[in-house]
């Protein structure tokens, strides 16, 4: 089975071009500031960012990954649109290995999952965030299937996979490196992934296609749906029911994700995002609200935005 995240991921190889879009920082309010920097930094492996935003900038030595903002005055709420989790990719097998090893030195509580095109490890912030270390491996993928009405996942060697069983983490500690565990997060990684609590998926699905996203999968029996950017990883942004139809945002006082950044690559995704967002004035940002109630902004990348002043 096909799907428009493949498709488009097979035409932008085929043209030697990058992803349509990728991800910025991420806001998330918290209730207790201190304690959610000592978790950030010394389980998850951020550095403080020299950032001037209001807020905490935390992520790698080249990019801010998350911004802290204080004010929250109760943990994350249960069944309302919004963050389910938010995912950060490594860039190796090594680099993955290295947050296992970091995990179970500290004991942190987390859940090992191999979902066939990724290797994921799952876990909360003290606040109830839910958060993602992802390894991408689509390499490992073979095809998508719904022959007979059910939905399938084979693997490149055309074996069947669930994408849901539990990784074997003796196997993922042997391929550690020696580097200290303690360091901080690789400087190359990145905010792989965001997925949401919506209050409907096709609607959904339809406006994140006018930020320049592809369709993937769309599975109503299991609520969930997801899209992909350009990649052979379709995995950028997934959506699900979780939280019930029709779930409305949390209340203000609620941990939440405030905001999140997109960049856009090609000035035509840019100009026709211009339908659901507004643009800021004089800044070449365009802002609006997503269906689940979350702030963004999408940007053009420098080097598109003098291509097209140039124009």
């Amino acid at each position: 089975m096909d799907t428009p995240a493949l498709a488009l991921a097979r035409q932008r190889a085929a043209d030697n071009l990058p992803e349509r879009l990728t991800w910025g920082p991420l806001t998330l309010s918290v209730t207790n500031l201190d304690r959610a920097e000592a978790f950030w930094t010394e389980v998850i492996g951020f550095v403080l960012r020299p950032d001037l935003s209001p807020g905490l900038a935390l992520g790698t030595l080249d990019r801010t990954l998350v911004v802290l903002s204080p004010g929250a005055t109760s943990p994350v709420a249960k069944g309302h649109a919004g963050m389910y989790h938010m995912a950060f990719g490594v860039p190796s097998q090594s680099e993955f290995s290295r947050r296992i090893q970091r995990f179970i030195e500290l004991g942190v509580p987390f859940s090992p999952v191999d979902h066939l095109m990724s290797k994921a490890l799952y876990l909360d912030d003290p606040d109830g965030h839910g958060i993602e270390i992802a390894y991408e491996t689509p390499k490992r993928f073979g095809r998508f299937s719904f022959d007979g009405g059910r939905f399938a996942m084979f693997d490149a060697a055309g074996r069947p996979h669930s994408g849901r069983t539990r990784l074997d983490l003796r196997a993922e500690l042997g391929q550690a490196d020696s580097s200290d565990p303690a360091l901080p997060l690789h400087r190359y990684a990145t905010v792989a992934h965001l997925h949401l609590h919506v209050p409907a998926l096709d609607p959904s699905l339809g406006w994140f296609e006018g930020l320049g996203f592809a369709r993937n999968l769309n599975l109503p029996a299991f609520g969930m749906a997801d899209m992909g950017a350009g990649a052979p990883y379709t995995h950028r942004l997934a959506m699900n029911l979780c939280a019930g139809p029709g779930a409305r945002p949390a209340h203000a006082s609620s941990a939440r994700l405030l905001s999140y950044r997109l960049d856009a690559v090609d000035a035509e995704i840019f100009a026709a995002a211009k339908a659901r967002l507004k643009e800021i004035p004089g800044s070449n940002v365009l802002t609006g609200t997503d269906p689940a109630g979350v702030t963004l902004t999408l940007a053009l990348r420098a080097t598109e935005q003098q291509k097209e002043d140039a124009a």
